[in-house]
């Protein structure tokens, strides 16, 4: 059961959703929440957010927003909201625009997401591109961002041809011995 204060924010996130502007109205109403409330607004988020599977260059905004923002992206439950967006079909062009703020903020969010992470990754870059990133990262990662890596490397979806298991086996040797 929630509490009231929880229903109070469904509610406001709910008649945001349903506005014409849904992403600029939901970027300024967590804008201007007070630091005590934004841990809750986005677990209450996550559980009604995306309300549909593709989403406007508007809504696109607010995704960018959340996932630029340093108030969002330590947050605890900020899992949620990565999740909630593995749900969404993103556009070639929306992916594009993403996986540089994605990759501007993945120390943070390897912090705080794990396999919500994962799937947001494979679900935005190109397995060959990912792969090329991951090799990046393996030089200049710190200790959490390894450990990402090896995880996805350990679990996620590098069996087709295009990453070849010789360069994945070099790049899992690599970073076990940073590790």
């Amino acid at each position: 059961m929630m509490k009231s204060k929880d229903l109070v924010i469904q509610s406001e996130i709910e008649n945001l959703l349903q506005s014409r502007s849904s992403g600029q109205n939901l970027k300024s109403y967590f804008e201007n929440l007070p630091d005590h409330k934004v841990r809750r607004a986005i677990v209450i988020l996550s559980r009604i957010y995306p309300d549909k599977n593709t989403v406007s260059d508007d809504d696109l905004e607010f995704i960018i927003c959340m996932l630029s923002k340093e108030r969002y992206l330590e947050q605890d439950s900020f899992f949620n909201f990565i999740h909630s967006l593995n749900l969404i079909e993103f556009t070639e062009t929306q992916k594009d625009t993403l996986i540089p703020v994605i990759q501007k903020h993945f120390e943070t969010l390897c912090e705080n997401c794990t396999f919500e992470l994962d799937n947001l990754l494979v679900n935005i870059f190109k397995l060959p591109d990912l792969f090329e990133y991951m090799k990046t990262l393996a030089e200049e990662g710190s200790t959490a961002v390894l450990q990402h890596i090896a995880d996805i490397l350990r679990y996620e979806h590098f069996s087709d041809d295009k990453v070849s298991a010789e360069a994945l086996e070099i790049l899992e040797q690599k970073i076990s011995r940073k590790l």
